[in-house]
């Protein structure tokens, strides 16, 4: 694990050492601050992401493998899953403030789709040969375990993951698709079908 040596003055080190409600001892404390520092700067949050996103790479990719193990078996699995499952999955999105109804339509709110926007793009860049709807899912999966606070199991991320991308998410990815497509072959497909049909392809050779 990399080091870093930070001189500080006498003073900088007695404010150092006497913040409490920062978390560690001496040089702890400012591996501390650079972890607010990276979550609580708007410009950097992408990073803060990125850096929760390498911590759980696991946890995400176990549940990301799950949820293949779904589409090897139906292309639309909320086709076949009864409604009292889709309702009690949108009722626990509800709580956690991932869905919410306004005029009688129920929508992803702006903070959460914000959020998806951006680890979609950045997941995306990250990894150039990804797929698209993949990239969407991990940055789902990401994004309940935050807003869930250890309130969902991986059962409940999967299904969630899947729902939303089917129901409210999948025109993203869909469309960095098409834009993809375009800048490669100035040639932009609109065949609705299309991208998923890469998806499928990832999911049969995952």
């Amino acid at each position: 694990m990399p080091k870093v040596e930070v001189n500080l003055t006498d003073k900088e080190f007695e404010i150092l050492i006497s913040l409490e409600k920062v978390e560690g001892k001496d040089g702890e404390k400012l591996r501390s601050l650079y972890r607010y520092y990276l979550s609580s700067i708007p410009e950097l949050k992408s990073k803060d992401y990125e850096l929760k996103r390498f911590e759980d790479k696991d946890e995400i990719d176990g549940i990301l493998k799950s949820i293949f193990e779904i589409y090897k078996k139906t292309e639309y699995p909320v086709d076949a899953w009864e409604n009292d499952k889709i309702d009690k999955l949108i009722d626990e999105l509800t709580e956690i403030h991932v869905l919410e109804t306004t005029e009688g339509v129920r929508i992803v709110p702006a903070k959460f789709r914000d959020l998806f926007k951006m680890l979609l793009h950045d997941i995306a860049t990250e990894n150039k040969d990804m797929d698209e709807h993949v990239a969407a899912l991990i940055a789902v999966i990401q994004l309940l375990k935050e807003f869930g606070v250890g309130t969902l199991n991986k059962e409940t991320i999967r299904d969630a993951a899947i729902l939303l991308n089917e129901g409210w998410l999948y025109i993203y990815a869909k469309k960095m698709r098409e834009a993809r497509e375009f800048l490669k072959t100035k040639n932009l497909r609109l065949i609705d079908d299309e991208s998923m049909k890469s998806f499928h392809q990832t999911v049969k050779n995952a």
